[in-house]
């Protein structure tokens, strides 16, 4: 049972939920099992469908808040996003106001702790990038090609992903099977042998976009709601054998992990992190005219691994130091005029920084990775990591292996927080007629 919360409302400093961020995400409780819409502020919950009941919004109907995503809330736009979350500050910061009313609070308030998140959006469709130079560089290297492919330099590289298996933060992910390389050019069907994960961060689009209609790079934050931390786990042995000639399928469809609150771009605006490409980083606003943006977001994410009861610390990058920022992978996306529905995800593509650009994040420790997969950080599983001094090694996942990613944006006293993605690995399924 929640406490009574006093006024001034009590944020932890080190809460990732502070006034500058109310997150959105889908919630339910044992005692109210229907998931609806809430923000996070602090260590609680603010309960939207209850507030809205209680009149507390002006221009937000009623309506999208008794739904069990977030996706007609989304089609509202900006600016009754921007009016909900003043609102739900001034709510916060008067001591008059319901949630600290002794008889009525329990209704709006519940504590983080005791709720069970559900993905946010009802979500259509998923396309998964690649926005990272370093990453592309590595992998062209790691697989014979020397390097970047040259048609990145032009576009972003894309593929359709699979909503089927998005799947929010805590929810575990079997090992895949699939086709692997076997001797003299035969394929052996096989539980993966080399899982992996991917550091991403992913976006949700806000409202439609018609069919046969572009959106260009300097216009595509009024599409975009907000980011969630994205782990889109890979079964690299399968992923490379099936992907000649047309591109991965069961290597990249086994799961893809998000974490359960979607911070605003608003809030992203507001505490500074949607920033501009630095002189030197011309090659990004050289594209063709609709892809071309000055614009990026500064969003570091950092990455650990919890194996035998013990948590390693594997990566930190950030997006701001990806070749295509998010608003150009969204001009890219709808440059076919393929058209997007509200409740859309579009992945990034795995978050790794070049040593030149790690170093120059503020908390930079050397003997933390700068690589968003272990292929790329065991260079193609020829160097495994080690976990502590003495300790263990290691190269894929195995079986147990909890992987877990966190986000922030902004800096001091307005600095947010996504708070965590988290997936752990449970052993493949037995299928019939195989026991590899």
């Amino acid at each position: 049972m929640t406490s009574f919360v006093p006024f001034p409302f009590p944020i932890p400093s080190d809460s990732p939920f502070t006034i500058w961020n109310i997150p959105f995400g889908i919630f339910s409780t044992a005692a109210n099992a229907t998931p609806r819409p809430g923000v996070a502020i602090g260590d609680y919950v603010l309960d939207l469908f209850e507030l809205a009941r209680a009149g507390c919004f002006s221009t937000c109907p009623s309506s999208v808040f008794e739904k069990q995503s977030l996706n007609d809330f989304s089609e509202l736009g900006s600016k009754v996003r921007t009016q909900v979350r003043e609102e739900i500050r001034q709510l916060i910061q008067d001591d008059s106001s319901v949630i600290y009313n002794n008889s009525q609070q329990s209704r709006f308030l519940t504590q983080i702790s005791a709720v069970q998140m559900h993905l946010p959006f009802r979500i259509g469709d998923f396309t998964d990038c690649t926005c990272s130079l370093e990453h592309v560089t590595n992998m062209g290297r790691l697989t014979g090609k020397g390097g970047a492919s040259p048609n990145f330099f032009y576009m972003p590289h894309c593929y359709n992903g699979r909503v089927s298996s998005i799947v929010v933060s805590g929810t575990p992910i079997r090992r895949p099977w699939g086709y692997l390389q076997g001797p003299n050019n035969s394929a052996i069907f096989s539980k993966s042998q080399r899982f992996d994960y991917e550091t991403e961060l992913g976006y949700f689009i806000s409202g439609k976009v018609p069919m046969g209609e572009v959106v260009s790079a300097e216009s595509a934050r009024e599409h975009i709601f907000g980011f969630v931390v994205l782990n889109d786990w890979s079964a690299r042995d399968i992923q490379f054998y099936e992907s000649n000639p047309l591109g991965p399928f069961s290597g990249k469809s086994a799961g893809t992990s998000i974490s359960p609150w979607v911070v605003t771009l608003e809030a992203l605006d507001e505490v500074g992190a949607v920033v501009k490409v630095n002189d030197d980083d011309e090659f990004r606003v050289s594209a063709a005219p609709l892809v071309r943006c000055k614009d990026t977001v500064s969003i570091q994410v950092s990455t650990t691994i919890s194996r035998a009861g013990k948590k390693y610390p594997l990566a930190t990058s950030d997006l701001e130091h990806m070749y295509w920022s998010p608003f150009q992978l969204l001009a890219n996306q709808t440059s076919s005029g393929c058209g997007l529905s509200a409740g859309d995800l579009i992945g990034t593509g795995t978050l790794s920084s070049s040593l030149e650009q790690a170093q120059k994040l503020p908390d930079f420790d050397a003997s933390v990775g700068r690589l968003g997969c272990l292929i790329e950080a065991t260079q193609g599983w020829k160097v495994p990591l080690q976990l502590g001094q003495g300790e263990e090694e290691l190269s894929a996942l195995k079986d147990g292996d909890e992987v877990s990613m966190e986000a922030w944006a902004g800096k001091q006293s307005k600095r947010i927080g996504f708070g965590v993605v988290t997936g752990a690995v449970l052993p493949a399924h037995e299928v019939l007629g195989f026991d590899v």
